[in-house]
């Protein structure tokens, strides 16, 4: 069991190296995910399922953060800069996969990747631009395959 633990502590350093990043505008990024069934049985959130139908029993992405050191982080950094969704529209197929909204009024998505434009991506213009910030996103997703890393040390059972 000890080695299950150091292979998932191994697996979140190396998720938080992936995106950590130097830069003057904030210190690293948190990548986060969410699980659907957590969020939707919560007590304190109410879940609508997106108009593509209910999503995969999978983490999925809730956004690419901005973090300083001290826990802080900066936001709506740029409202000169709104969300386009034409600028990602090859994304779009792989978003609504791996980046759908729970929240309610149930929709495509896209009210959710705004927000997530706005108040985060908004502050890391000097890294992404408006499609590498989603790609990278998605990307990252791939690479970190969290629900098999949980599977394969027996945290989770699918």
């Amino acid at each position: 069991m000890e080695s299950k633990f150091l292979f998932l502590v191994n697996l979140l350093v190396i998720q938080y190296l992936a995106v950590l990043c130097v830069s003057q505008d904030f210190d690293f990024f948190y990548f986060v995910q969410q699980w659907p069934g957590s969020y939707c049985d919560s007590s304190s959130s109410r879940c609508c399922y997106p108009t593509t139908g209910k999503p995969a029993a999978d983490f999925g992405i809730h956004g690419l953060w901005p973090n300083y050191n001290d826990g802080s982080y900066p936001q709506n950094c740029d409202s000169n800069n709104p969300f386009d969704g034409f600028k990602i529209s090859d994304l779009i197929s792989s978003m609504r996969r791996n980046w759908p909204t729970l929240a309610c009024p149930s929709g495509s998505g896209e009210t959710f990747w705004s927000h997530e434009w706005e108040k985060h991506e908004t502050c890391s213009e000097s890294v992404f631009d408006h499609h590498n910030y989603f790609k990278t996103t998605l990307g990252l997703k791939q690479q970190t395959n969290l629900l098999q890393a949980l599977k394969t040390i027996g945290v989770m059972e699918i």
